[in-house]
């Protein structure tokens, strides 16, 4: 039995229980997908996971998911002769019984089989108990009846069940930074289609793997959208050319990006569209870029990592696994480059770029 704990859905008032389903029939739909059946049932903020152990470290990349505990359940009185057995081998330098109680009507408190587990384990194994910093902890929760007890607690993703926040579409690169923007989004509920400008380079596959390791994070497979960069960028680029504004071409390249993701987006019933722009990290991710490319498509930008550093990012790309896929990611020199980028540029020195645009049948 694998005890799982929620936190934040447990806040959501008269949507709680929609949550609660939402994140039991996730937990599911992950396990079936990784060739594991199982069963699950919600009791008392809690979901108790009739599956295999190993199937732990799979629930704890559910979004919504704060913490898992493979665990033994069995009646209070069993518990004395189940750890008698269990911790036949353990020399830990110390110990301590963590319970929680979340079945009121059992007649023991916490602290009271905190007590009386305690001393049974240093009386039959002579160890010292460390509530602060304990090499073991014994962990124990009552709930409906019956006694659950484990050894460990792993931390989950936390957040909130994908599918409860609607769908996105992530403009996905090979990179550090799109990965960890669009784990961020499954994170917080969204359900993502992934959309990748092929620039003719093997990033393709980066891309592919970057996806396969996403989808530890999703319920289902994650949809992947290829795009040729070049035939998206081209009419852009010759129009800028004519209108001797190629200097504003990595701008207008985002531009060309987001304006097909916007049609996508349209098309899956998408409610935004989610980069990975970091703010100032490159030229077309300055404030003022950021917002030239916002305000040339008509549809919601979201960037989950504006406020953050590369530091901060690569650690989460680190954590998700990521990074190692954009070890492999092949450097990209795109022919359109100007010698000269913009960085900085004025409203109304971009209003001439649109109006470039605009004359060359590019609308947003």
């Amino acid at each position: 039995m694998i005890i799982v704990r929620y936190g934040e859905i447990a806040l959501k008032g008269g949507k709680r229980r929609e949550f609660e389903r939402k994140l039991r029939n996730n937990i599911l739909a992950t396990l079936k997908r990784k060739g594991i059946e199982g069963k699950a049932r919600i009791v008392r903020g809690r979901i108790l996971v009739d599956a295999p152990d190993e199937a732990a470290e799979i629930i704890a990349k559910v979004p919504g998911v704060v913490s898992v505990s493979p665990a033994r359940v069995m009646e209070y009185r069993e518990v004395p002769a189940y750890l008698g057995e269990a911790l036949k081998g353990l020399n830990p330098k110390s110990f301590k019984v963590e319970t929680r109680r979340l079945d009121k009507t059992f007649l023991k408190t916490s602290m009271e089989v905190n007590r009386e587990i305690g001393a049974f384990i240093v009386e039959n194994f002579g160890w010292k108990v460390d509530l602060e910093n304990p090499e073991l902890t014994v962990g124990i929760e009552i709930i409906s009846g019956k006694t659950y007890v484990f050894f460990e607690k792993m931390p989950g993703v936390g957040g909130l069940p994908v599918g409860t926040q609607g769908k996105v579409v992530v403009l996905l690169s090979g990179g550090i930074d799109s990965p960890v923007a669009a784990f961020l989004m499954l994170k917080r509920g969204a359900e993502i289609t992934a959309l990748h400008f092929d620039q003719g380079t093997n990033a393709r596959s980066v891309v592919e793997k970057v996806v396969d390791i996403l989808e530890d994070y999703s319920p289902e497979p994650i949809e992947l959208i290829v795009e040729n960069h070049f035939e998206v960028l081209k009419p852009y680029v010759s129009a800028l050319a004519k209108a001797k504004l190629r200097e504003w071409t990595c701008v207008v390249c985002k531009v060309a990006m987001l304006r097909r993701a916007a049609e996508i987006a349209r098309e899956k019933g998408a409610l935004g569209i989610v980069t990975g722009d970091s703010l100032g990290q490159v030229a077309s991710q300055t404030l003022a870029n950021l917002y030239f490319e916002t305000m040339s498509v008509n549809f919601p930008v979201h960037r989950p990592l504006l406020g953050m550093d590369k530091e901060e990012i690569v650690a989460i790309a680190r954590r998700i696994g990521t990074y190692q896929a954009f070890l492999e990611y092949p450097y990209c020199d795109c022919p359109f480059r100007p010698e000269r980028v913009v960085a900085g540029g004025k409203l109304k020195e971009f209003q001439r770029v649109l109006a470039a645009l605009e004359e060359a049948g590019l609308r947003g």
